[in-house]
């Protein structure tokens, strides 16, 4: 590659109406309809796929790009042409991105960010060994071998071979079907679909339905709609990780400006990030019902520059394998094994109030159901709201007790720990040198039991790392320890505990 302005590959002309067919697949196919409808279907169809063509060339026919000694530069636009540069001395993460189309045709997209989440450079799509080496090149090479040519960068020097961190492990299949998150996904996509049914329901389909589950053996009808469930559920989950996670391998390369972190993972797209260790800045450990009580967690990272600050390294995998990989990430184990501080039997009340009030709203959507059955003709079952109180008050009694249990907080010499959850257990470590503010909030009930809302500001991940439910008097003195010099100058004179 000189320093003369150069194009996409080729092959973009092939990708490009597949990629723009399926982001506007309704919309083309109401303009195919209603062309065909005026003109003939025998007309439209060519003129469709003419049209699609051409939406698709003009990336190819108006991206441009170029390196220079200094800076990576893309041109791109039609009529309003527009320049996006950044410094090669900048660039902190390279991603590379291949659907099944790309793969085929062997191109790859590359994103390129410079640290700063709306400065990122997309090129879609270059040659799968181009891509590759202009990967090199960006994060491992120097900025005189770049401006050389991206073909005539080098790799890492043998000395400094790509270090493994993690890699699948197909025994980890056992945790897919245990995810709930996953679940209520897929219900949510069934229920979208369901309601496009909506007016084929009327109140005697509801009625006689209703009619039958009263005289059926209901605890047999729900045993076996469980486990039907239950028999689709599993194999489909275990298809969807192997699909996502399939290949997955986590190294860790020395770059031109220190160490990165690659990962590597999919089937059918597979996706490639590398992340500079510099843009770190912390790790979160989840640990969901189900995965958590088979003994699995999954890991995120804490980082800026990509686009998703908070990507997964590792799936839901063995505890002891997560915990190891968030180590050699972070440098400092402490941060994942240190003892949380409990926040006292007023944050015990906030979760009692919190979840209670939940209670309360489901005895109210029984009521209201109750009231709708009857609207629609079906003998309203009185049962069902005392039912649901019964069953909800104690459930609301654990979960408060569960939620104050997982709930403390840590803070080691580098890292702020930030402990929370109910049903997912989540572990945050955020380094304390990413902290850029603090907001400290109470509401009129905190205010009451004298808690406080401490949110720790950073440029990574999510851009805020919560300790919730702390006693005032702590929630300073933890931003004092974490960051004094930031905020000497608003320390009380007085104890605010």
């Amino acid at each position: 590659m000189t320093d003369g302005w150069q194009r996409l590959d080729p092959r973009t002309l092939a990708t490009q109406p597949f990629a723009i067919a399926a982001k506007s697949l309704v919309p083309a196919l109401a303009g195919f309809v209603g062309v065909g409808s005026a003109i003939g279907f025998g007309l439209a169809l060519p003129l469709t796929v003419a049209g699609v063509v051409a939406v698709g060339a003009i990336p190819w026919l108006t991206t441009t790009y170029r390196i220079t000694g200094t800076h990576l530069e893309v041109r791109r636009g039609l009529l309003n042409r527009t320049t996006v540069t950044a410094r090669l001395d900048r660039v902190r993460s390279v991603d590379l991105e291949a659907d099944v189309f790309h793969r085929v045709l062997r191109v790859t997209k590359v994103a390129v960010g410079t640290g700063v989440d709306e400065s990122r450079l997309d090129l879609d799509s270059l040659d799968v060994d181009e891509a590759e080496r202009l990967r090199v090149a960006l994060l491992h090479g120097s900025p005189d071998a770049v401006s050389a040519g991206a073909s005539d960068a080098v790799a890492p020097a043998p000395g400094s071979p790509a270090q493994e961190i993690a890699g699948l492990d197909w025994s980890w299949l056992r945790f897919a079907p245990l995810n709930i998150g996953n679940l209520a996904i897929a219900l949510a996509a069934i229920g979208a679909v369901a309601s496009q049914f909506d007016a084929f329901i009327d109140s005697e389909r509801v009625e006689s339905v209703w009619d039958w589950l009263q005289a059926s053996d209901l605890p047999l009808v729900v045993g076996i709609t469980l486990v039907a469930g239950l028999v689709l559920w599993v194999p489909a989950a275990c298809v969807g990780y192997a699909v996502r996670w399939f290949g997955l391998r986590v190294t860790r390369e020395q770059g031109k400006e220190g160490p990165t972190l690659r990962r590597v993972h999919g089937l059918f797209t597979q996706r490639a990030t590398t992340v500079e260790e510099a843009k770190v800045r912390g790790v979160v450990v989840r640990r969901s019902a189900l995965v958590g009580l088979a003994g699995g967690a999954d890991l995120r990272v804490l980082t800026t520059g990509l686009a998703d600050n908070e990507p997964h390294v590792l799936p839901s995998s063995p505890r002891a394998v997560v915990e190891s990989v968030a180590a050699d990430v972070l440098g400092d184990a402490e941060a994942l094994v240190a003892p949380a501080t409990p926040h006292g039997r007023r944050a015990r009340r906030r979760a009692l109030f919190h979840h209670l009030r939940q209670a309360l709203y489901a005895v109210l959507a029984a009521v209201v159901l109750t009231w709708a059955l009857g609207t629609w003709g079906v003998d309203r079952p009185l049962w069902l709201p005392p039912t649901v109180a019964v069953a909800a008050v104690p459930v609301a009694l654990v979960a408060a007790e569960l939620r104050y249990r997982r709930l403390g907080h840590a803070l080691t010499e580098h890292y702020l720990v930030s402990c929370t959850g109910t049903l997912t257990a989540t572990r945050t470590a955020l380094e304390a040198d990413g902290i850029v503010g603090w907001r400290l909030r109470q509401s009129f009930w905190d205010r009451r039991l004298g808690l406080a809302q401490l949110t720790a500001a950073t440029a990574a991940g999510g851009e805020q790392v919560l300790v919730a439910d702390v006693p005032l008097g702590e929630a300073v003195a933890v931003a004092a320890a974490a960051t004094p010099r930031m905020v000497e100058g608003f320390l009380p004179t007085e104890d605010w505990a």
